[in-house]
């Protein structure tokens, strides 16, 4: 193969050939640069991965700045040919005749029919990827009408963010897979381009997947309340609605547990862990159907042993009491055999497990005999019925409303808002006040220049009142005990009230308020510390003769020097 001359003379012939070369060069480098930068950036995009976009703007400038340089160099290299030449008068298109009958024509129809190829397949690529972005987006609109929640809409905006990526990588896969025979490339070659492609769509196939599953979950969860609202499902229908984060995490992590079981298929020094994949999934699925089986559970023990609304207050907190407990039991239990399976699917025995599960929690007993005299000490204060959940209680310097009963520990939260931790088994000499009734008492200071006859009338007509402003409160008519002590300062009067289980306390600060406007309204005083001051003059001393010599006394500072003091006067 042989170029024909471009000028007669050998000196233009030759800056001809060294500018068509350069020139060639310089295309081809652009070109592929380019398309390394293009091909970069658009992975970049559809992965959607801020370190591959960072990494794919810093490329870009790199391989700018790689062109440029090499631009330059190609530029002084055929420079430096064609000064040489022209020093030793030396003709170049012998030397490119040569070179070029080195390529034959089969050569150039490979060269030709696989630049065909490639520009079929990036034709057919940018068709499909027109077409099905305008699908998409059809259906991205003919979806967005309907009325959805705020997390819908955010799980369906992501879903359709993703789907591009898994369209164009799918359609590249497929395209690639029908030129592979075209390209004629080296299988290791060929290997790369297709495992390259088959990891990039996986992972986006697997997160435009889990954004599809969110969204189908709360779809579904979202049309169930509009069904369920109202009826006896309602219930379990609030149990699945607290599970719908377990459920989304656990699909989640399936499907991309599935994604890196099908990446370590792909490469053969990864087949040996191929089989913990489905393993896996297994595990993570039975997990997720015991936490549905433990809701469930949760709902039916709740249904069949709670008390009816129509129910004595103390008989439905009994059963609150020990619902909570059989609650925790099953669960205890359900976790346990699924721990048994799974280590059964792990193909570990669980018998052995078990027996020796059996001697160490002898020992365990053994040595932990505070734990086994707190879940004895539980059992007896819920069967004896000392406490339950919501009683008013005081257990040493700790005093408030219980929280929880548990088979070793009760939480009690005191009026401060404070949540206190008591071990059963020093859980002694209990102060409950939500049994029955109890007594609201008030001790009444009254001043010792008042009438006592009026102040104890007077306190009865206000007590009186109390059963009329609290009636669902107040058991029984307070009553007036008379003097309880007889102070320094004061009298003290002590009013009783049986009132309701747990509220002593307001219809203490009820009835404190009533007596304190009653006093002030029939000007009854209220003792309370006073202090009296008193101011004397001494005698003043007698005149002298010799005074006038000696100078006369300012009655002014005589007024300044009289002593001044204060004495306590009991109210």
């Amino acid at each position: 193969m042989q170029v024909f001359r471009l000028a007669e003379s050998a000196e233009l012939n030759n800056a001809w050939i060294v500018a068509v070369i350069a020139a060639a060069a310089l295309v081809a480098i652009w070109v592929v640069l380019a398309l390394a930068s293009f091909l970069i950036r658009h992975t970049a995009q559809f992965l959607r991965i801020g370190m591959l976009q960072s990494f794919s703007d810093s490329y870009a400038r790199k391989t700018r700045l790689v062109a440029v340089v090499a631009s330059f160099a190609i530029a002084i290299a055929g420079a430096g040919v064609l000064g040489y030449a022209l020093w030793q008068h030396k003709d170049l298109q012998p030397t490119v005749d040569n070179v070029l009958s080195q390529i034959t024509e089969d050569a150039v129809i490979a060269a030709a029919r696989n630049t065909g190829v490639v520009c079929l397949f990036l034709v057919a690529f940018y068709v499909l990827k027109m077409v099905t972005r305008r699908l998409i987006a059809r259906v991205h609109g003919q979806v967005g009408r309907r009325a959805v929640g705020d997390r819908q809409q955010m799980f369906l905006e992501k879903f359709f963010l993703h789907l591009p990526s898994v369209v164009n990588l799918g359609v590249a896969y497929a395209l690639l897979r029908l030129a592979a025979e075209a390209f004629r490339l080296p299988a290791p070659l060929q290997w790369l381009f297709f495992t390259a492609l088959y990891v990039l769509l996986l992972l986006a196939g697997g997160r435009a997947l889990v954004m599809l599953a969110h969204f189908l979950s709360e779809r579904l969860i979202a049309s169930w309340e509009h069904k369920v609202t109202g009826s006896k499902l309602e219930e379990y229908y609030a149990a699945l609605r607290r599970l719908l984060p377990v459920v989304q995490r656990s699909v989640e992590a399936i499907v991309y547990v599935s994604v890196a079981t099908l990446l370590v298929h792909r490469f053969e020094t990864l087949e040996p862990f191929s089989p913990y994949g489905p393993l896996l999934i297994r595990v993570i699925s039975m997990f997720l159907a015991a936490s549905v089986l433990v809701e469930i559970v949760r709902v039916l023990v709740a249904r069949l042993l709670l008390a009816g609304p129509s129910a004595a207050e103390d008989t439905q907190r009994r059963r609150v009491t020990f619902v909570g407990l059989i609650q925790n039991f099953l669960k205890y239990i359900i976790y346990f055999c699924v721990a048994m399976m799974v280590l059964k699917d792990l193909g570990v025995d669980p018998t052995p497990i078990l027996a020796g599960a059996g001697i160490l929690g002898l020992t365990v007993g053994l040595g932990a005999q505070k734990i086994v005299q707190d879940v004895l000490a539980g059992l007896l204060l819920l069967f004896e019925d000392q406490i339950l959940h919501g009683d008013y209680i005081k257990i040493g310097d700790t005093e408030g409303v219980v929280e929880q009963v548990s088979l070793r520990i009760t939480r009690v939260r005191d009026g401060l808002g404070r949540l206190h931790f008591l071990r059963n088994g020093e859980v002694q000499n209990v102060i409950n006040y939500s049994r029955g009734w109890t007594l609201a008492v008030v001790d009444m200071s009254v001043a010792y220049e008042d009438d006592l006859a009026t102040v104890l009338r007077v306190i009865g007509e206000i007590a009186a009142g109390l059963p009329a402003k609290m009636p669902n409160e107040v058991i029984a008519p307070p009553q007036v005990k008379g003097l309880e002590t007889i102070g320094a300062t004061s009298l003290t009067v002590r009013i009783e009230t049986k009132v309701a289980p747990g509220c002593f306390h307001e219809v203490k600060r009820t009835l404190n308020r009533m007596l304190v406007d009653g006093f002030t309204a029939h000007h009854l005083e209220i003792p309370y510390p006073k202090s009296v001051k008193i101011e004397f003059e001494p005698r003043p001393a007698p005149a002298s003769d010799g005074a006038g010599e000696r100078g006369t006394t300012d009655p002014q500072l005589s007024q300044d020097r009289r002593p001044r003091g204060t004495m306590p006067i009991p109210g």
